[in-house]
C-alpha cells in the first residue's frame, strides 16, 4: 500500500500520554533509538527507561510511558519536617501521601502525625497543624507565643 513503511523500517514511536520523542522523523530503520522526554508539565518517573529501538521484524521495543503527573516536592513546614522516607522521593503522583515529623522544639498534639496527599490539581493538601511549641509559657501573659494551644497554663 501507499503509505506503510518500507521494509526494515519501524514507521513512527509509540504515542505516549504524557512525554514526546526526541525526533519528528517517521521513518526508522532497525537499529534506530529514540529517546522520549516529559511534556505538559510532566515530571520523569524515576527508574523507568526512557528509549525505544526499532527491533528487526519492524517493531518498536516495550516501552512504558517514563513521564507521568507529579506533584512538586511536598510544602516546607514551620512546625515539621518530612519523613526521611518522603524526603528520598522525587516522584509523587496523584494519591501519594507523605507524613511529617514535628521539628525539634516542637512536640505532637496527637496520636497522629501531619500528612498531606498530592491532589488531582498536582497542589499539596494543607496539613494539619498537630505540633506544638514546646515553649508555651511566655514571659508576659499578653504575649503568646504561636502554635500554643488556648488552654496552655501560665507559669
Amino acid at each position: 500500500s501507499c503509505c506503510s513503511p518500507a521494509a526494515g523500517d519501524c514507521g513512527p514511536p509509540p504515542a505516549m500520554n504524557h512525554s514526546r520523542p526526541s525526533s519528528s522523523s517517521s521513518s526508522f530503520p532497525v537499529g534506530s533509538r529514540v529517546t522520549f522526554s516529559c511534556s505538559g508539565g510532566a515530571r520523569r518517573i524515576p527508574g523507568l527507561p526512557d528509549t525505544v529501538a526499532c527491533l528487526p521484524g519492524d517493531i518498536w521495543s516495550r516501552l512504558a510511558d517514563p513521564c507521568g503527573r507529579s506533584c512538586a516536592t511536598p510544602t516546607r513546614l514551620r512546625f515539621a519536617a518530612l519523613s526521611k522516607e518522603d524526603e528520598r522521593r522525587n516522584f509523587f503522583p496523584v494519591g501519594t501521601n507523605v507524613s511529617y515529623v514535628c521539628r525539634p522544639g516542637y512536640e505532637n498534639s496527637s496520636e497522629s502525625s501531619p500528612s498531606s496527599t498530592c491532589l488531582e490539581n498536582l497542589t499539596w493538601s494543607q496539613p494539619a497543624e498537630l505540633c506544638r511549641s514546646e515553649y508555651c509559657c511566655c514571659p508576659t501573659p499578653q504575649k503568646r507565643s504561636p502554635g500554643c494551644s488556648q488552654n496552655a497554663a501560665w507559669s
